[in-house]
C-alpha cells in the first residue's frame, strides 16, 4: 500500500470517528533535518491544534497493524496534546507584546536545513550551524508546545531580524537556564552506588535537557570553563546538548570528529543530529576556525 492510500484510509477513519465537527488535513512539514507528513485535527471554532507526524504510523500499517488501532493511537495523541482554546488563542501571536517574552532560540545544522532556512529568520554560527527562533506556546510534563518563527512574522510585528534574534537569545537563558555537569556527576546521579572514574567530559545543556545545544551561545559560560580547564574541544553531540572536553587530555580533534560522526550514525535520531565535527575553543581567541 502506498503512502497516499494510507493517508486516505487514516483521514476517512478519523472522520467517521470524530464526525462533521472536526476538520482533518495532512501537510508536509519541514522539521529539523527532515521532512515529515503532519496531520492536524481542528475542531470547529478552534484555530490551533497539535501536529501529529504520520511516518511511524505508515510503518505500523505496512507491518500489518490494524487501521482501527493506528487511528485510536492517533486520537490518543491528539486528545493528550490538545491545547484548550481557553488556554491559548492563535490570534495572540499578532500582538508582539504577547510573544516577546516567549521567544527563544534553537541551534540546528545549517547544511541539513537549507530549505527551512529560506523561510525563517536566522543567524549563522561557526561553520555548520544556524540559530533559529521559536515561540513558546505552552509547557507540560511531556515537553514544550512551540512554533518556529517565519519571515512573515517579522513583517507582521514590524521587527528587524537582528533585534528579534538578540531578544530571543536573552529569553532562552531566562526561560531555560544552563546546566554544566561532568559525565561522572551524571552517572553518580543515575546510579548512586556506582563507582566511576573521573571521565574528563562535561555535558552542557539547559534545565529541561531539550534543545539545550543553544547554551553554547553564552560566551561567559564558555570563558568560565576555559578559565578553569584551559583550551577545550566542543562536540555538538545533538540538538539537546554539547560536550566539552579539555584539550589537556591530548585528544586528537580528528578522532573526536570521527567519534561524533560514528555516534550520529548509530545512536542519534535523524531529527536530533546537530554537529558532524569537533571544534576547538581557545582560552585566548574563542572558537578557532
Amino acid at each position: 500500500m502506498n503512502k497516499k492510500a494510507m493517508q486516505q484510509l487514516i483521514v476517512d477513519s478519523l472522520s467517521k470517528k470524530l464526525g462533521d465537527s472536526f476538520h482533518i488535513s495532512i501537510h508536509e512539514v519541514l522539521k529539523t533535518n527532515i521532512k515529515l507528513d503532519g496531520l492536524t485535527i481542528l475542531k470547529k471554532g478552534e484555530n490551533i491544534s497539535p501536529t501529529i507526524y504520520l511516518d511511524s504510523f505508515y510503518k505500523d500499517l505496512e507491518d500489518g497493524a490494524l487501521l482501527d488501532g493506528v487511528v485510536d493511537e492517533i486520537l490518543h495523541i491528539y486528545f493528550g496534546a490538545r491545547i484548550e482554546p481557553s488556554h491559548f488563542d492563535v490570534t495572540s501571536v499578532l500582538d508582539f507584546n504577547y510573544v516577546k517574552d516567549r521567544l527563544y532560540v534553537k541551534l540546528i545544522n545549517r547544511h541539513f536545513n537549507k530549505e527551512l532556512l529560506q523561510n525563517v529568520p536566522h543567524s549563522l554560527f561557526l561553520d555548520d550551524f544556524a540559530i533559529v527562533i521559536y515561540c513558546l506556546i505552552a509547557t507540560s510534563a511531556e515537553g514544550n508546545a512551540s512554533f518556529v518563527i517565519h519571515n512573515e512574522h517579522l513583517n507582521m510585528w514590524h521587527m528587524e531580524q537582528k533585534s528579534l534574534m538578540s531578544l530571543a537569545i536573552k529569553n532562552t537563558r531566562k526561560l531555560f537556564g544552563i546546566t554544566l555537569q561532568s559525565i561522572k556527576e551524571i552517572m553518580d546521579e543515575l546510579v548512586s552506588d556506582l563507582m566511576t572514574d573521573d571521565i574528563p567530559i562535561w555535558v552542557m545543556t539547559n534545565k529541561l535537557k531539550l534543545s539545550g545545544a543553544s547554551t553554547i551561545l553564552f560566551e561567559d559560560t564558555l570563558k568560565g570553563f576555559a578559565d578553569i580547564y584551559g583550551d577545550f574541544y566542543v562536540i555538538f553531540s545533538s540538538i539537546h546538548e554539547v560536550l566539552l572536553i579539555p584539550a589537556s587530555i591530548n585528544a586528537d580533534i580528528s578522532t573526536l570528529t570521527e567519534l561524533n560522526q560514528m555516534v550520529n550514525a548509530t545512536d542519534v535520531r535523524q531529527d536530533e543530529i546537530l554537529g558532524t565535527k569537533a571544534y576547538l575553543y581557545s582560552q585566548e581567541r574563542g572558537f578557532v576556525l
